[in-house]
């Protein structure tokens, strides 16, 4: 599969963290909450993009770190249960997943495994991006940024 280089400008966004390694779930339960919390957040970017923010490396134990969140204009009236984060500037090879969620792993391992190192791109260790748009509620597809230098 051919990821499509795309390049993103910098960008802010405000959410929910998770830190583990999603055995049980985790991150599902967590959007769900984030689903009912995030009209909370104050001067969410026009049109509204959820994002899947995860950080690029992983600890010893396969744990990472995930938020939940929206693009936001500013940093202004941050819930207090939420985070910011702060999206560099930078290019990205993006893969559209179209499957069941519950095979998201094994997408994520095709793209790390085959389809990154086919694409002759070298990682970035910049967060990666799940962006969901309207397609995902219509049809449960949505884009995976992986950043490459």
């Amino acid at each position: 599969m051919q990821g499509k280089i795309v390049s993103v400008d910098e960008f802010k966004a405000v959410g929910m963290t998770y830190f583990g390694d999603n055995n049980n779930g985790e991150i599902p339960k967590m959007w769900q909450i984030f689903n009912q919390k995030f009209m909370e957040i104050s001067n969410m970017s026009k049109p509204v993009l959820f994002y899947g923010i995860c950080d690029s490396d992983m600890d010893e134990q396969g744990r990472f770190h995930y938020a939940a969140a929206v693009g936001v204009d500013s940093f202004e009236n941050v819930p207090e249960t939420m985070v910011t984060k702060t999206i560099p500037a930078g290019n990205y090879l993006v893969y559209t997943y179209e499957g069941d969620i519950k095979n998201l792993g094994e997408f994520y391992g095709k793209i790390f495994e085959t389809y990154l190192p086919q694409s002759g791109h070298e990682m970035d260790m910049r967060p990666q991006l799940e962006v969901y748009d309207d397609r995902f509620m219509k049809t449960g597809a949505f884009d995976i940024y992986v950043p490459v230098k």
